[in-house]
This record gives structure tokens, C-alpha cells and sequence, in this order.
């Protein structure tokens, strides 16, 4: 079985619901799951025990909901001394994942791991099932579709001008040289047949830097899209 990393970025963790201390600390319980734990965010990261893959679960807990980090194909990582799963609580599926995104990145930045998120925004939800003799196995990506489309975005309202470069039924890439930071909740407006769709998601990685080939800009994963995104990427060629 995997080791999970050790948690360092936070001095304490609350010993009842496992998360990190913020300010006044207001203890939400247990945290118990009180419904379905899906697998949500996920990136591959290169550690000094190879290629890992890091991810996110998010379950409802009464009434907030909850996101543990998980190091496929199976071990959670836990507080300082394996006092319990570490948690991250909030008032929506996307509040809990993202805070639990932030720590995987700070994470990855405090310990000099290079992640590979570019792979992972436009694949399925779910990157892993067990395999034989229970090996993580990777499901089938999702077909990302070339295509520019005039696109706004910004953290509360979309404002900066942009363009798509690929869109897939999960994300998109949006050419931009200033793009938002990783773990950042983004709010998109994209034209699509003479009509706007607005759209919420989490901005998985970014590039800054130009590379031959590669666009500046940023891979997104969007959030509860509705049916008239995928739609519209169905119909591209």
C-alpha cells in the first residue's frame, strides 16, 4: 500500500473533525459521511517514489460537506501522527474540493514535486478503477476537440477576454497570458451559436512559461456544466 505524504503546511489540526486549524477555529463535528463519497479532482505527480497519483473525495457530512486527499489506488492521508483522515470542510461539493485542491498544490510546491495536471483536466471524473490484483487502472479519456471560441472569465465575475483552445464534456484549456492560479474557482461566459453559457469550474494547472507549441493559458475542470455545454461539444467535428 501506498504511505500517504506527511501533512506539514498546517502547525495543528483539529483532533475531532481532522482539519487544519484557520484563524478561530469553529469544530464542525466529526464529519462523519452521511451519503456517497465520490472521487472528484485528481493529478499525477512525480515524487521520489515514482509516479503517484493524487486525489480528492467529496461526501456530504449532515449539513456541509467534506473532501479527503487520497493516494491511489488506496491510502488517505492522515494528520500528523495518523490521529484520522485529514478533512476539509465547506458549505458545497466545489468549497470542500477546492480547499482540499489548495493543500495538494501547496503540497506539490513545498516538497519540489513536479505535477503533471496538464493530463488530467479533460479525462473523466473517475481516473482510476481497482485492476488485477488490484493495481490502479485508468479509465478512458475523454476526447478533448480542438476549437476557438471567444470565452470570459474572472474569479467572481467574467470580465477578462480569452479564447478557447480545446474544450472536452469535463473541461476546457482557455489561451490566456495571464492566467489564474491553480485551485482557484473560476466563473466562465462562453459564446456559443449567438447565445452565452455561463459556467463555473476549478482551474487545475497553468502555463506561464511559453513553451514551442504550447499556448499560454489555463486547464480547466468545470463544475455541474449543465446540458447545453456538452451539447455543444457533441456537435463539434
Amino acid at each position: 500500500m501506498s504511505k500517504s505524504p506527511e501533512p506539514r503546511l498546517s502547525p495543528e489540526w483539529c483532533p475531532v473533525c481532522c482539519t487544519p486549524f484557520s484563524g478561530r477555529h469553529a469544530c464542525p463535528g466529526s464529519l462523519l459521511a452521511t451519503g456517497h463519497e465520490r472521487h472528484g479532482w485528481r493529478v499525477h505527480v512525480d515524487t521520489p517514489h515514482g509516479l503517484q497519483a493524487f486525489g480528492v473525495l467529496v461526501a456530504p457530512a449532515d449539513d456541509l460537506w467534506r473532501a479527503r486527499i487520497l493516494t491511489y489506488p488506496n491510502a488517505l492521508w492522515t494528520t500528523p501522527g495518523g490521529g484520522g483522515s485529514i478533512k476539509f470542510a465547506g458549505a458545497s461539493p466545489d468549497e470542500a474540493e477546492r480547499r482540499a485542491i489548495a493543500f495538494i498544490l501547496a503540497h506539490c510546491v513545498e516538497k519540489g514535486y513536479n505535477h503533471r495536471a496538464e493530463l488530467d483536466p479533460l479525462e473523466e471524473r473517475r481516473a482510476f478503477d481497482d485492476g488485477p490484483r488490484g493495481r490502479p487502472r485508468r479509465a478512458p479519456a475523454s476526447k478533448r476537440k480542438a476549437v476557438s471560441v471567444p470565452v470570459r472569465f474572472g474569479s467572481e465575475l467574467p470580465v477578462r477576454e480569452a479564447t478557447t483552445v480545446n474544450v472536452s464534456r469535463e473541461g476546457l484549456f482557455v489561451g490566456t497570458p495571464a492566467p489564474m492560479d491553480a485551485g482557484e474557482s473560476i466563473r466562465i461566459h462562453i459564446d456559443v451559436e449567438g447565445y452565452t453559457l455561463p459556467l463555473r469550474g476549478i482551474v487545475i494547472w497553468n502555463r506561464r512559461k511559453p513553451e514551442r507549441g504550447r499556448p499560454l493559458g489555463m486547464g480547466i475542470r468545470l463544475v455541474d456544466p449543465g446540458a447545453g455545454y456538452p451539447r455543444f461539444v457533441d456537435r463539434l467535428a
